[in-house]
């Protein structure tokens, strides 16, 4: 008989763990519902599904083991515009993951609670004060995010255990990342490049920092500001001013670890120190070769007193690094009117340190790219133009001067198997940069980007749309743009706001023309970003020449129906729970792919009934 209870027993337990009462929930918030309701009805160990769409609001996580994540996984089209997700001291192990996540400017993309165990993975942040926020020993791992156009990327605070960020992409911020006081973390194979400072080292933060790709930052790679040091090994640094120390280091950092039988990030042999390259081409690794094959330079690289690279990475004579992830083209833009949270530089007190060709820091370089608006070129021998639309010369355009408007002129050093990039960062003209790959070495080669006052006297009208502006661009001597010397161009260009709204355009209308061959042909263009007054675009186009950025307004009387949008400028910061006339979209009916109900009534009394029926027979 007690085995026959006990066997009864079991088979109930089976039964309610099977039915499925007490498992975690799939909760599906569908487009057009509410996130934190969703959030606010779930317990943990449940997941909330996303679907596809646009949430105007701010999501407050207050639960631990949770995971939120977009449907289809793909962040582009589940797109959250508020603050973000705040994160208060209860919510534990968290997974967000599959997001766009688009501020105002202000707040945070991410606010990670202290003591946190979370992943942030796979989202796309923009336009916050800080993309990914971390606090007093937090422990995370933030990977395979898109960052850009923040004051600071990623902050990592006092983070004490397993910090890790790794494979990011974080472009066009004030600072890339900033290690703040205390802690020690892990900054790993991440693309850091076009911000006005690549990594922040402050006070007493210190961090492992290897694999990444530092490129093309204004300012400076690594700006160190930290009494501690820290272990940084095996990065591709690609900056004017690589590294500026703005502290006297009782702890100096280490800049190369033993050398390791590893492919490193140039491709060679061995993991052991840093390859140090400069856009000119007159970077430590650029201009000092690897003499006996280990893929490891003769000399080393001293960037200030006791900071020294033992074992800088370098190439042989007759060879190229193999470029790692993000050291070619550029796919984003400079950053605008962002200022860096470091603004404790101190110009006159810090020493600039790039690894330059003579392995030691001069304290003389700035950072700034060699630009200018003059009309002096810096090529040597001028050349005409033909209106077929071969590539201009900046010995000279061909265009009359008294149709131009206004001209900006950028240089560059240009080497073979080397991204090339044309800043220009005046904002003169409509044209934002160029760049390509280079197949050949022409050495410092200029630049022009000329706005003009009309259509260019060169070229024939144009009957497409609405024209913004008619510019031309001339990159090097007559003939150098062309297919055996350069690969990949890249032009981005910009579009007032205020024009597409003053003409009624349809921004995907938006179409740049270029002229060649004595024709107008349109190019495709891709939409890379927008601030308060321009949409930025990208093209890539076959040559240099005459262009023209058009648009078509839109039919008179055309009614576009758009979804009305709740008013997000009055949601308070890190709440979520002022969305008044949002659907909860938890009911927990069919929505939950689960239920996490506790057993009914009906179950709990048949349980009862058993258990005093098998007492009643003992009894007898």
């Amino acid at each position: 008989m007690k085995n026959r209870f006990i066997a009864l027993l079991l088979s109930i337990f089976i039964f309610i763990t099977g039915s499925g009462i007490g498992a975690a929930a799939e909760i599906i918030v569908h487009n057009g519902e509410s996130i934190q309701s969703a959030v606010d009805n779930a317990t943990h160990g449940d997941s909330i599904i996303v679907e596809p769409g646009t949430y105007y609001e701010n999501v407050t996580l207050s639960t631990y083991d949770m995971v939120i994540m977009s449907q289809s996984g793909n962040p582009d089209d589940t797109i959250i515009q508020g603050d973000g997700f705040f994160l208060t001291g209860d919510a534990q192990e968290i997974t967000i993951k599959g997001f766009t996540l688009k501020g105002t400017g202000t707040s945070y993309g991410v606010n990670l609670a202290q003591f946190s165990n979370c992943l942030i993975e796979k989202n796309k942040i923009m336009n916050y004060s800080t993309g990914i926020d971390t606090n007093l020993y937090s422990t995370f791992t933030i990977n395979d995010n898109e960052i850009s156009n923040c004051q600071s990327g990623v902050f990592v605070g006092e983070c004490y255990y397993d910090a890790v960020v790794k494979n990011n992409r974080i472009s066009n911020c004030g600072t890339g990342v900033v290690v703040g006081d205390l802690g020690d973390s892990k900054i790993e194979n991440n693309t850091i490049r076009e911000n006005d400072q690549g990594i922040a080292l402050m006070y007493e933060g210190r961090s492992d920092i290897a694999g990444n790709t530092i490129s093309f930052n204004k300012k400076c790679g690594i700006y160190d500001k930290a009494d501690t040091g820290s272990k940084i090994y095996n990065n591709y640094f690609n900056n004017t001013v690589n590294v500026i120390f703005d502290s006297d280091h009782d702890n100096p950092n280490t800049w190369n670890t033993t050398r390791t039988t590893e492919k490193n990030i140039i491709g060679g042999p061995y993991v052991a120190g840093n390859y140090w390259a400069k856009p000119d081409g007159t970077g430590f690794s650029q201009t000092h070769y690897d003499v006996n094959g280990d893929g490891i330079a003769e000399e080393t690289v001293k960037l200030s007193e006791g900071e020294i690279d033992y074992a800088a990475l370098a190439t042989s004579e007759n060879s190229t690094p193999e470029q790692p992830p993000g050291a070619t083209n550029s796919t984003v833009i400079p950053s605008e009117n962002v200022t860096s949270p470091s603004e404790e530089i101190k110009d006159n007190n810090s020493t600039n340190s790039d690894g330059s060709s003579d392995g030691s820091s001069d304290g003389n370089s700035d950072g700034n790219s060699d630009n200018s608006d003059d009309s002096s070129d810096g090529n040597s021998g001028e050349s005409s133009h033909s209106s077929g639309g071969s590539s201009g010369g900046a010995g000279g355009s061909p265009e009359p001067q008294t149709n131009v408007q206004v001209k900006e002129l950028s240089q560059a050093q240009v080497i073979n198997g080397k991204a090339v990039m044309f800043n220009f960062p005046k904002n003169a003209t409509c044209v934002v940069y160029v760049s390509f790959d280079a197949k050949k070495t022409a050495g410092k080669i200029t630049a022009i980007a000329e706005q003009l006052k009309g259509k260019s006297t060169l070229t024939s009208a144009l009957n497409s749309g609405e024209v913004y502006k008619y510019f031309n661009l001339w990159v090097g001597n007559s003939g150098f743009a062309t297919e055996k010397n350069i690969e990949n161009p890249e032009l981005c260009f910009k579009v007032e706001k205020s024009w597409l709204q003053d003409k009624n355009i349809d921004q995907t209308s938006v179409t740049l023309n270029i002229y060649n061959d004595k024709k107008w042909s349109q190019l495709p263009v891709k939409l890379l970003k927008e601030d308060n007054q321009y949409l930025y675009f990208t093209a890539q186009p076959p040559t240099f020449s005459f262009f023209a950025i058009a648009g078509k307004a839109t039919q008179e009387g055309a009614v576009n129906e758009t979804q009305a949008k709740p008013d997000t400028e009055n949601l308070s910061n890190n709440t979520g729970n002022n969305t008044e006339n949002a659907t909860t979209g938890v009911e927990q009916t069919s929505e939950q792919k689960e239920s996490k109900g506790i057993p009914g009534f009906e179950m709990i009394y048949g349980i009862i009934g058993l258990t005093g029926v098998y007492l009643y027979r003992r009894k007898r």
